[in-house]
């Protein structure tokens, strides 16, 4: 089974089930609006898009249309993840600026 998000719906994207060959696809936005929506419900979700994705390739599936690549967002366009930037010499230069004070205040009270 192959999933995609449209660039259509939202800010997250619609869910599709895309065919093994990648030239036609089917909206799934009956079993869940966002691959996010899916992955949140994956036990109910997974085996209604198995089931889509059979149809699909049996050329039997409701709605599905041709695929254009173009039409296709990022899988997850706004997945949630931790971004750290300490990495980055900016950030790093805002922290110190930021924690300096209080760094100051801190040593001037313990003498």
């Amino acid at each position: 089974m192959k999933l995609g998000s449209l660039k259509e719906g939202g800010r997250d994207g619609t869910l599709v089930v895309v065919s093994r060959d990648l030239a036609r696809a089917v909206r799934a936005t009956g079993i869940a609006a966002t691959l996010q929506q899916a992955l949140d419900d994956w036990q109910h979700a997974a085996p209604r898009l198995v089931a889509l994705a059979e149809a699909l390739e049996a050329g039997s599936a409701a709605g599905a249309f041709d695929l254009e690549a173009e039409a296709l967002a990022a899988p997850l366009p706004r997945a949630y993840e931790f971004v750290d930037g300490s990495a980055y010499l900016p950030h790093v230069e805002r922290g110190r600026r930021a924690a300096a004070p209080k760094c100051r205040r801190a040593s001037t009270a313990t003498r």
